[in-house]
Formats: C-alpha cells, sequence, structure tokens
C-alpha cells in the first residue's frame, strides 16, 4: 500500500491512506484523518484521569468538527457517485448509513457523560479511514478516472 500525498513537495509527510483517484476526497480523507489523530491525543490525556468540564467541551468540539464533516463528505462522495452512475453507489451509502448510526451511537455516550466512548470513536474512526477508504472508497477511482474525474 502507498500513502498519498497532499502536495508533491511534501514527500515526507504521508498517511497509509491509499489515493482514491479523486483528489479533493484525498484531501478530505487526509482532514479526516487529522480530527482522528486529535481525538487520539484527547484520548492519550484521558488514560490516566476522568475527564473535567472543560475536557468535555473539548470532547464535544471535536466530535461536532467530526460529524459535520463526515456529513458533508458523505454528501458530496455520494453525490459524485449518483451523478455518475457508479454501480456501487447503493452498497456504498448503506455503509455510509451504518457509519452514521455509529456515531450517533457514540454521540448518546458523550452527551451522557459516559467515558467509554473513547474507545469506541477511536476504533470507529481509524477503521472507517483505514478499511472504508482503502478497501471501499478506492474501488471508485477507476470508475471515475474513467469519467474524466481526477
Amino acid at each position: 500500500m502507498l500513502g498519498f500525498r497532499a502536495a508533491e513537495s511534501y514527500k515526507s509527510e504521508h498517511c497509509l491512506l491509499k489515493n482514491v483517484g479523486v483528489a479533493s476526497f484525498n484531501k478530505q480523507h487526509l482532514r479526516l484523518a487529522s480530527y482522528a489523530v486529535e481525538f487520539s491525543q484527547i484520548v492519550e490525556q484521558l488514560a490516566e484521569r476522568e475527564p473535567k468540564p472543560e475536557d468535555w467541551k473539548h470532547i464535544d468540539a471535536v466530535f461536532s468538527r467530526i460529524s459535520l464533516f463526515v456529513a458533508t463528505h458523505f454528501r458530496e462522495e455520494e453525490a459524485m457517485m449518483e451523478s455518475q452512475g457508479y454501480p456501487g453507489y447503493p452498497g456504498h451509502k448503506k455503509q455510509h448509513d451504518r457509519f452514521v448510526d455509529q456515531l450517533s451511537d457514540v454521540r448518546s455516550q458523550i452527551n451522557n457523560r459516559n467515558i467509554n466512548f473513547k474507545g469506541k470513536l477511536s476504533t470507529l474512526l481509524w477503521d472507517w479511514l483505514y478499511k472504508h477508504i482503502n478497501e471501499v472508497d478506492y474501488q471508485y477511482g477507476e470508475f471515475f478516472r474513467e469519467k474524466g474525474i481526477s
């Protein structure tokens, strides 16, 4: 697996996300990865202690950014798939919907100040980034290239 770069001049900066063939989606995937890193840092900070009120404010803010960003990204990705007649769209949309449902479950735990959300959200984000993007999103790259979209 090769990582992709936001720009060729940043050769030392890469991640383990595959190039899905659509530059705007690659950028969005990197942004989601940055949110996952930010969230992981929060989890590390809270490994040895209970969250304080200011921690919960930070958690709420990060989770809100993640949720809003995911909604925007999914909407754009799905709109392109649908407008271009991507044959994998129905199954892809189902996976997006399932992820949104899982985020909603995490949102409930956060709203109830249940600290058990930490592991679930971290795993959910990293699994999504690695598995969905590298295996499912990667599949549409050739389809969109053939349509002249990159």
